[in-house]
């Protein structure tokens, strides 16, 4: 299943950290570490396996662990409404 980003939203990398901001509802979001890598992946349109392989390679967990960190990411995306399903 491919996720979608909601429209309207713009973001940027300053400093190792992404920020999202939802002018929508006047909210921004700090992303760093995994959770930042996760948005990037998601926002040039790479599948799960494709972001999962870019965890493992660049924190050097194992493919299980980065499966999980995805997974519940997107869940949390999902619920902030930032992602639904393509």
């Amino acid at each position: 299943m491919g996720l979608r980003i909601k429209g309207g939203l713009a973001y940027r990398r300053l400093a190792g950290e992404v920020f999202i901001v939802d002018a929508a509802s006047s909210r921004l979001h700090e992303l760093n570490g995994p959770a930042a890598v996760i948005w990037e992946g998601l926002a040039a349109g790479r599948g799960r396996a494709a972001v999962v392989r870019g965890l493992t390679a660049e924190f050097e967990v194992d493919e299980g662990t980065a499966g999980a960190d995805y997974d519940a990411f997107v869940e949390e995306l999902r619920k902030a409404g930032l992602v639904s399903a393509a």
